[in-house]
């Protein structure tokens, strides 16, 4: 299940239940029972200790099955125990993941592997992309997750709500009468949240590096996170400390993937080059200062030796 730490209706299971993830013995013992090949087995545990985002989403075991199926794709596309650029990032996950969605529009026969290229697909999708990455925009720039059927319906076509990436809510609050949508997960809206960042060409310095900010806590601002101005201005008084900023988070991660060199090329057919750089340059500047400006908070060694 993708709900993992939610309370099991009791109409459901009489005695009073939570739904628990994978702890890391039972991580381990799925890749074993997963991968039979030691070497591929050993590479993906290596790779996951490593990406702790990736990890904390494999304790969910539905989120788990889609994460090692794209790894064993990733290898078995490759054909050998390297993976792309000898690292599978979250990035790669849900762009595969968002592929194999966008795919269902092809009317192939079942038995027949499809031959369309990663970069074709998404040539070819990219008005619903765009779409559904700007659903996605505003309920994050909103805190919004749960969206009326009117705003999804006014965007995206019958056909693109069965790709899958969006599904119904129903009965929810004051939406009895008509469907609610939300995404698939959480996750998976601050991908496409990502994506409209990078994606739309009237997006500046300010909307891009928007969530960086909301990530910062507000002690460690002056020091750490914020070294620009309107940054720091734009983090609204008294808010709450306990508020899960998670998704804020990964939308961040997502950002700086798919700004990355090596999508590049995947992206400028969604997108002007001229806009990936500019935009990447923008976020290179943001972490330059924000690592100057932490250096300078740093205390200064007193040593003879050490010359300031």
């Amino acid at each position: 299940t993708a709900r993992t730490g939610t309370e099991v209706h009791q109409n459901i299971v009489r005695k009073k239940v939570y739904l628990r993830g994978f702890s890391s013995s039972n991580l381990k013992e799925y890749t074993k029972m997963f991968f039979k090949d030691p070497g591929c087995r050993t590479l993906v545990l290596n790779q996951l200790e490593a990406n702790p985002n990736l990890c904390s989403l494999c304790s969910v075991p539905l989120f788990c099955w889609i994460i090692f199926k794209c790894y064993d794709h990733f290898h078995s596309a490759f054909d050998s125990h390297e993976f792309p650029d000898c690292t599978v990032t979250l990035t790669d996950i849900f762009l595969l993941m968002t592929e194999v969605h966008l795919n269902r529009t092809q009317k192939t026969n079942l038995l027949k592997k499809n031959n369309r290229s990663q970069v074709e697909t998404y040539r070819s999708q990219k008005e619903t992309l765009f779409a559904l990455s700007k659903i996605a925009h505003m309920g994050m720039e909103k805190s919004l997750f749960v969206f009326d059927q009117g705003e999804v319906i006014a965007s995206l076509s019958e056909q693109d709500l069965h790709l899958g990436f969006l599904r119904t809510v129903p009965n929810y609050r004051d939406h009895k009468d008509q469907s609610a949508y939300e995404f698939l997960h959480l996750t998976l809206q601050s991908f496409f949240t990502a994506l409209f960042l990078v994606i739309d060409e009237k997006v500046g310095a300010k909307e891009l590096l928007k969530f960086f900010a909301e990530c910062c806590t507000l002690d460690t601002t002056p020091s750490t996170c914020l070294p620009i101005t309107w940054l720091r201005k734009n983090r609204p008084a008294g808010e709450d400390p306990f508020r899960n900023k998670e998704h804020f988070h990964f939308t961040n991660l997502f950002l700086c993937g798919l700004l990355s060199k090596a999508k590049h090329k995947l992206m400028r057919h969604l997108v002007s080059s001229a806009s990936i750089k500019k935009k990447r340059k923008m976020l290179l500047g943001y972490f330059f200062e924000s690592m100057k400006f932490h250096m300078k908070g740093l205390t200064r060694a007193r040593l003879k030796e050490y010359k300031q």
